[in-house]
């Protein structure tokens, strides 16, 4: 039996946080026994130990950078894998990747233990985030250092991909293009109205509903979908965003100083929040920086059209015109342009309802997803 232990950042519940629950709760436990080391508190260590998936906590492990708790963050990771030995580590998120990797080379040389893999997903290169070039630069290193040390590196989205082809000295074989899917078990929704009447929402008929899922950070350019509803000026739109995170008190201040509280409502962080998506009449990801959003996915399969920032993964998603729009990032005119197509065309929200949801159960397997992801531990 193979021993499998994750590695993540952070216990919040974003897309990075879901990949390793479905991955963890879904290998087969007759071949797999499956650990989960993480940072912080938070509904992703809730939901393993729910599922009997033992959960072992890193200390001083957290998003933000600190070069000392970082330190402290690397010696504890070397300490956990000397103690649990796995025959397989699977970092995910930049920083559990960047440090991990390193622990688990001076662990398989520490230990002897020279079968040791480690495996590294890309949700996303960090260093597509908006920050100085210095910045980015020196992001770009870790993460070419964490896949050199990595016998192999998931990529989730042709663009990034593309991005991890173009990465020196490394052979090209260690990388590994594997789409996300979502489990079958997690594909129900409530229909329209149960889904609003559980969100509070007041909304008569005439109103369309411009709805999200988002971590409240400027990566999820929540800041340009308000710009943009400034645009429309439509009294039959009411945003709903569901979700928390650091920007949430900013963007719920921009809310009262601009007199939005009537349009737009914020549900803070929803338990199983895709559930509800079908209470949207459309779904818009106005992000600045995406690997291959669940949000997007799961609005697809509930057949909600979606007008998503052409960024990352969005277009392995979004046939452009065909199934959705794909807009230009940080462009809240362009984002307004397209949401009020499809405001103004009932025909045209039809349409992207069925090619989208036809879409993604053809090209986003789950199954696929499980299948591929366990023939790399098994190499």
């Amino acid at each position: 039996m193979q021993k499998v232990l994750f590695v993540i950042t952070k216990s919040n519940w974003g897309g990075a946080q879901r990949y390793v629950y479905d991955l963890a709760t879904n290998l087969p436990k007759n071949e797999f026994e499956t650990k989960v080391a993480l940072g912080g508190e938070g509904p992703l260590k809730e939901k393993l130990q729910e599922n009997n998936i033992s959960v072992i906590q890193i200390p001083h492990l957290q998003r933000d950078i600190n070069f000392i708790k970082e330190v402290l963050s690397f010696f504890s990771l070397v300490k956990i894998f000397n103690k649990e030995k796995p025959d397989v580590i699977h970092l995910n998120s930049s920083k559990a990747g960047g440090i991990g990797a390193v622990a688990a080379l001076i662990s398989k040389l520490w230990t002897k233990n020279y079968g040791l893999k480690t495996i590294f997903t890309v949700h996303g290169w960090a260093f597509n985030e908006t920050r100085t070039f210095r910045a980015k630069s020196i992001i770009y290193l870790s993460q070419w250092i964490t896949s050199v040390l990595a016998n192999n590196t998931i990529i989730l989205s042709r663009h990034d991909y593309r991005q991890a082809l173009g990465m020196p000295l490394i052979n090209q074989e260690k990388f590994s293009l594997i789409p996300l899917g979502i489990p079958e078990n997690q594909m129900e929704f409530l229909p329209k109205q149960n889904a609003k009447k559980h969100l509070l929402l007041q909304t008569t008929k005439e109103n369309m509903v411009v709805g999200t899922i988002a971590e409240f950070t400027k990566n999820k350019g929540l800041n340009y979908l308000l710009d943009a509803l400034n645009i429309l000026k439509s009294p039959k739109l009411h945003l709903v965003v569901i979700g928390d995170g650091e920007e949430k008190e900013k963007i719920d201040n921009r809310i009262e100083n601009e007199n939005l509280k009537e349009t737009v409502t914020t549900c803070g962080f929803v338990p199983h929040a895709a559930k509800y998506i079908k209470a949207f009449d459309i779904f818009v990801l106005p992000s600045l920086k995406e690997g291959l959003p669940y949000t997007v996915l799961e609005s697809m399969t509930a057949g909600v059209p979606v007008v998503a920032s052409s960024v990352g993964g969005i277009p392995d998603l979004i046939d452009h015109e065909k199934s959705g729009f794909l807009t230009i990032p940080q462009n809240p005119e362009s984002l307004a342009k397209n949401i009020k197509k499809l405001v103004e065309n009932e025909t045209l929200r039809k349409q992207f309802s069925r090619a989208s949801k036809t879409r993604a159960i053809e090209k986003f397997s789950f199954a696929s997803m499980l299948e591929r992801t366990i023939k790399l531990y098994e190499l």
